[in-house]
């Protein structure tokens, strides 16, 4: 169900975004011009310079969902470009990922011409937002990401590099604070290789013998991490053990079919996780693992370092 909602959330995202809408009149701004300060949405687009009209960009508020904003900027005319970031679990000023679901501290990107629409593709890591001003009045910073063709007839890859953007939040009512529990991420270095998931998310069951489960998905790969006998509030180093179900797997992805997997259950498998803090509204920790393959056509070993988890319990 939890799933089912952040996709239908996202989905709405994206459809705004190809359409150049702001929001309709219950959960967005008015026009950016003439507020507390100049108002500006700029990048360059493949090296292009662009910028959105003026009074034609719109930062989207819905007060029923805190930490969420929708900046839309538009450049009319042949050619012209709309570009709609959506950000998600957003408290205060900092840097986050571009490339990230409604799940993560982050956003997506979707850049649209009448043609069709490039979004970023979610592998968690498609370019960042940095936010230096965050006010009930005022949002300000700057981006860059990459996108891949997602809707119409549009091919090829988009660019956009040196974003800068400066727009009055106009909220049509209260929007309450971010939740201590808002957001998830996970992330690990992965035989060398980077990894930020896109989605992230976790649970703990204290019922039986105490379960806390931990996922983190993007667009290539899918961990997974499940540990029984774990005491509430507890921390401590516990090790991956299939006798005791404590688990890690890791699926790849290519495309929407699994290309193979990979598990600390199977021989040659190992590693531990360390739970940091727990509390009722987050659970911390780190991990460390060597997963041996176990789903074909996945060969070989996996090296699990640097991994990080930091989960928002529902």
């Amino acid at each position: 169900m939890r799933r089912s909602i952040l996709y239908r959330l996202a989905t709405i995202s994206i459809g705004c975004g190809i359409s150049a809408c702001g929001g309709s009149s219950g959960d967005s701004t008015g026009p950016t011009n003439g507020g507390t300060g100049n108002s500006r949405f700029t990048a360059k687009i493949d090296g292009v310079a662009w910028a959105s009209d003026a009074g034609v960009e719109r930062v989207g508020v819905p007060i029923t969902l805190p930490g969420l904003y929708t900046m839309t900027g538009t450049k009319l005319g042949a050619g012209g470009y709309t570009i709609v970031i959506t950000l998600y679990n957003i408290g205060g000023p900092g840097t986050y990922p571009l490339g990230v679901g409604v799940s993560v501290p982050g956003g997506n990107v979707l850049i649209s011409t009448t043609a069709g629409g490039w979004r970023t593709p979610q592998t968690g890591a498609d370019g960042s937002i940095t936010i230096t001003t965050l006010t009930s009045s005022r949002i300000e910073g700057t981006f860059n990401f990459t996108a891949v063709p997602f809707t119409g007839t549009v091919t090829g890859t988009k660019t956009v590099t040196d974003g800068s953007f400066a727009l009055d939040v106009k909220p049509t009512g209260a929007v309450g604070a971010l939740p201590d529990n808002a957001g998830s991420k996970v992330s690990a270095t992965m035989n060398g290789t980077a990894f930020n998931a896109a989605e992230a998310g976790g649970s703990y069951s204290a019922s039986n013998t105490g379960i806390l489960s931990i996922v983190g998905t993007n667009s290539t790969r899918g961990l997974s991490i499940t540990l029984a006998g774990i005491t509430a509030n507890s921390v401590g180093t516990v090790a991956l053990n299939a006798a005791t179900s404590r688990t890690m797997t890791l699926s790849l992805i290519n495309g929407s079919q699994a290309a193979g997997s990979f598990s600390s259950s199977v021989a040659g498998g190992s590693g531990s996780v360390t739970i940091t803090s727990f509390t009722a509204t987050r659970i911390k920790g780190t991990f460390t693992a060597t997963l041996a393959a176990a789903l074909a056509p996945a060969t070989g070993t996996m090296s699990i370092t640097n991994g990080t988890f930091d989960i928002g319990r529902p």
